[in-house]
């Protein structure tokens, strides 16, 4: 059985409206160990059938068998495995790859076999040395000579065995000392066994060959035939060739590959590399840092709002569904410790405060006092910002002393001055808990305290709260003892505040709470606030928020997106022959299409890296501006980086890996 047979194969183009018919029913065997020259004028067809020999191109018609196998009917990976695994190329222009050393262009069929990197460095740097160039492992294409570049050519097709080396227009480029040592090493390479055919239009060239076969139209004009008394060689050439890897050492050597390549390509493009990078740093920067900056915020407000709602619900007597004018009673003692008696509550917080009017000298406000007990300070998130809290003395004694609030200090002071050591004028106002009867006017002055008491300022107070909030306003403190003795003496509360259990759920206390006050005061005639809910309503809030920032960040990443995806077009572009040439040696379709796949996600992983690196300097740089948000980028923050960045690269460099992927060799290989 013939080792190529060709049976009425055609191959035809179509050009507009013009079918051109390049091949046109030729029948063709070649047997194992032939030396075969085809020649032909241009047009002649001759280089369509070296690519159809070399299964780099499918005939439109006819039936090809290599090895008594139909290679017509074969798929492009299919094809890919019998390149690899039975032809070496020999082109004009040598179709080696810039960036690698000859030592790298001579293995890289290897690499599609699976060999691993010792055995195939060693295989080609063997070859090499047998054919010359053993101090030239080395250098780039770009420094050797044409000569030079031809046999590191040669060492590639006989990388992994090389039965049938298809040479095309071999001499083309060289000069003619070059050339005839070329068609030597053919010559030589013939002798060990191996197939070879060369397409050439020069007949002194062809003269080297046993056998010479002439195309003219797409059309076998000549055949000189197996040449008589020719006889297979009984054994494949190159038998020393490394064997192909397993199915898991493909995988893995098509991974290093891959990641290699990736990083040579980024490489030699630096400043391509460098915009695109910018792209999907901004945008991973943009992601990074809204979302670092919403989740201080969120820590922050939401520490803040949960010490002051969570877990807490406020009864106050009145409610809009009352009567005009109705005045509702105050809560005695009994309706609060019912309610303190109840499943879940953990204290009552009584809210024991009355409207006054403040004077220092000639400035006069209306404030609230409130009962101030030992654990004022932790009660009502507050701190000292100037002078001292209640001693237990003061507590005890119930001393005329007093906490002023910011707002407070500001009416009754002058700027700069310090209130502390002062003394301030307090008189209950008319209407108010413990003061005389009286209607205040809309709009007109505060109606004059029955009598003023004079108390020593010695203190100021303000928000705990790390984001400074105050939910209180001109706000004057008292020892509790002195608070009941002055101005209400009254155990009656106008509001308080349940504390519940911690993971007490609250809406079973609200209704147990609401169902027994109506019990004790005969109707429905107070309001309740429930902190949980409200502190919900603005974690809800907050997460919608950070959301909402959050895609307007990913805008950016989507863009820088974008950009990588038409830069790998480009790449693919510029880099046509090269992936030309690396399906010519056995690359399958999943091997280029991982390379740009992997290169894709290698720049964007760059990028992402660069992103948090700049989130890591702009939260340090914030962090050093002030000190109300803590905004840091942790470990969590580099892992969802670098899952975006993989996931952006993978998203947005299929469409170019899968255009690589399908190239036509042939096509691929004429691109420039």
């Amino acid at each position: 059985m013939a080792l190529i047979e060709l049976r009425g194969i055609a191959r035809h183009y179509r050009i507009g409206d013009i079918e051109v018919r390049a091949l046109d029913g030729v029948d063709l065997a070649i047997e194992a160990g032939e030396f075969v020259a085809i020649m032909g004028q241009s047009g002649s067809g001759k280089s369509t059938l070296m690519n159809v020999l070399g299964c780099l191109d499918n005939p439109t018609d006819g039936q090809f068998v290599i090895q008594g196998q139909d290679a017509s009917t074969l798929g492009p990976d299919e094809l890919a495995a019998l390149r690899r695994e039975h032809f070496g190329f020999i082109f004009q222009r040598y179709h080696l790859l810039p960036h690698l050393d000859a030592r790298g262009n001579a293995a890289l069929p290897a690499i599609y076999a699976g060999v691993g990197g010792a055995k195939r460095s060693s295989r080609a740097q063997a070859l090499l040395e047998r054919l010359g160039l053993g101090t030239r492992l080395h250098h780039k294409p770009s420094e050797l000579s044409g000569g030079q570049q031809q046999r590191v050519s040669i060492a590639r097709a006989l990388m992994n065995g090389g039965q049938i080396i298809l040479a095309d227009e071999p001499t083309g480029a060289l000069d003619s000392a070059s050339g005839a040592e070329l068609l030597k090493l053919l010559r030589e390479l013939n002798e060990r066994g191996h197939t070879v055919i060369i397409v050439t239009h020069d007949a002194g060239v062809a003269a080297h060959a046993r056998r010479t076969i002439e195309l003219k139209d797409g059309r076998v004009v000549r055949d000189d035939g197996t040449p008589a008394g020719h006889h297979p060689p009984a054994e494949p050439p190159e038998s020393h060739a490394p064997p192909p890897g397993g199915w898991l050492r493909r995988v893995q050597v098509q991974w290093r590959e891959a990641i290699a390549t990736a990083w040579l390509s980024l490489k030699g493009n630096r400043l391509r590399t460098a915009l695109s990078m910018l792209g999907i740093s901004i945008g991973i920067a943009s992601v990074v840092s809204i979302v670092a900056l919403t989740n201080a915020a969120r820590d922050t407000f939401e520490g803040e709002f949960a010490s002051a709602f969570a877990g807490k619900i406020w009864f106050w007597t009145g409610n809009p569904d009352l009567p005009p004018g109705m005045q509702p009673p105050l809560f005695t003692p009994k309706q609060v410790d019912a309610l303190a008696a109840l499943p879940g509550v953990s204290s009552v917080l009584r809210e024991r405060q009355t409207g006054v009017s403040a004077r220092h000298g000639t400035r006069d406000v209306a404030a609230q006092a409130m009962a101030g007990g030992p654990d004022l300070l932790k009660e009502r998130t507050l701190r000292i910002k100037e002078g001292r809290n209640f001693s237990p003395f003061e507590q005890a004694e119930g001393a005329q002393v007093a906490l002023l609030d910011l707002q407070t200090v500001k009416k009754l002071f002058k700027d700069g001055q310090s209130p502390v050591g002062k003394t301030i004028f307090l008189g209950a106002m008319a209407g108010a808990a413990g003061g005389p009867e009286a209607v205040a006017v809309p709009g007109a002055p505060p109606v004059p305290p029955s009598a003023s008491m004079p108390y020593r300022v010695i203190g100021v107070v303000e928000s705990a709260s790390q984001m400074g909030f105050s939910f209180g306003n001109q706000m004057i403190y008292l020892p509790e003892r002195n608070y009941r003795a002055k101005l209400d003496a009254s155990a009656n509360l106008q509001a308080f505040a349940v504390n519940l259990e911690k993971g007490t759920d609250p809406q079973p206390v609200v209704a147990q709470a609401r169902h027994r006050l109506r019990a004790l005061r005969g109707s429905e005639d107070f309001g309740q606030f429930v902190g949980d809910e409200e502190f919900k309503k603005f974690q809800n809030f907050n997460a919608g928020f950070a959301a909402l920032l959050a895609g307007v960040g990913a805008i950016a990443l989507i863009v820088g997106g974008v950009g990588v995806m038409n830069i790998m077009l480009v790449s693919v572009s510029e880099r046509t022959r090269e992936i030309g040439i690396r399906m010519a040696v056995g690359a399958r379709q999943s091997d280029v299409r991982l390379q740009f796949l992997i290169e894709a996600v290698v720049l964007c992983c760059l990028g992402g890296l660069v992103g948090v690196g700049l989130s890591w300097l702009g939260a340090q740089g914030l962090n050093a501006a002030q000190q109300l948000l803590r905004v840091s980028v942790d470990w969590q923050a580099l892992a969802v980086a670098f899952l975006v960045s993989s996931a952006v690269g993978l998203l947005f460099g299929t469409v170019p890996a899968r255009r690589a992927a399908a190239l036509s060799p042939v096509d691929a290989l004429a691109r420039e």
